[in-house]
């Protein structure tokens, strides 16, 4: 398979391979990863998810963004936010029928949880669940924020304990997550990072039944960093729009 990276909509695709290279204390790890990757992470049996329950918490640009994908594939999930179901259904309706808007706390009974609201309001979801424990929950949150070093996704799996948290959606800005990933023969590219194996495994399986093509960093203190921000500069590869060829 080759990478290919569409840097506008109209611009040729460019071969990036060498362009991107972990910082060099990350090289060693990253590779190994993800040659284990290849038998683990990324090539999984969607049939065994196709029962999952899915979630949206946040219903803002971004979260819309992540209902659309959901709706393109006929795949149902749950939508919610501070506003009641009541005020959400007008866009959910439009979206799609298989959207479906519920109170938060509902919600929050789905098997994997889309983080999708702004940073500064992680912890008002993890109080709406008194145990999170046997939740895979996607951080697509982002921060710029001082964190004295330690990984934004870090600070939000505190404060959901027992649940286990995988990065991934946060790269791109919502207009394009909005987009169809299918392009010239060629599948978005999502980033995945997490300290949880399984639950990295389980999150490729849903990107690639959403028609994204998943790529795995690692742990998320070591090659997640590439797409989280650190001392208020992003990683890089936040905003990086990178295809990947179907054969």
């Amino acid at each position: 398979m080759a990478w290919t990276c569409l840097w506008t909509a109209a611009s040729p695709p460019f071969d990036i391979a060498p362009k991107i290279s972990p910082p060099s204390t990350l090289r060693r790890s990253h590779r190994d990863r993800a040659r284990a990757g290849k038998g683990r992470a990324i090539n999984f049996n969607a049939k065994e998810y196709e029962n999952m329950s899915y979630a949206i918490a946040g219903f803002g640009a971004v979260g819309q963004a992540l209902a659309r994908m959901f709706a393109r594939k006929g795949i149902e999930v749950a939508v919610a936010s501070r506003r009641q179901p009541e005020a959400l259904a007008p866009q959910a309706t439009v979206i799609g029928p298989t959207i479906v808007p519920k109170t938060l706390k509902d919600a929050l009974e789905a098997d994997i949880v889309l983080l999708a609201v702004p940073y500064g309001e992680h912890r008002e979801v993890a109080k709406a669940r008194a145990n999170w424990k046997g939740k895979i929950v996607i951080d697509v949150t982002n921060s710029l924020d001082d964190l004295g070093g330690v990984p934004s996704s870090s600070v939000v799996a505190r404060a959901l304990p027992g649940a286990q948290l995988v990065k991934a959606f946060n790269h791109l800005p919502a207009r394009v997550l909005a987009e169809d990933p299918a392009i010239n023969g060629a599948r978005r590219v999502v980033f995945l990072s997490s300290d949880h194996e399984s639950a990295s495994a389980t999150v490729a399986t849903l990107v690639e039944r959403l028609g994204y093509a998943p790529v795995n960093l690692g742990k998320i203190a070591e090659g997640g960093q590439l797409v989280q921000a650190r001392d208020g500069i992003w990683g890089p590869l936040i905003f990086q729009d990178l295809f990947k060829k179907v054969q």
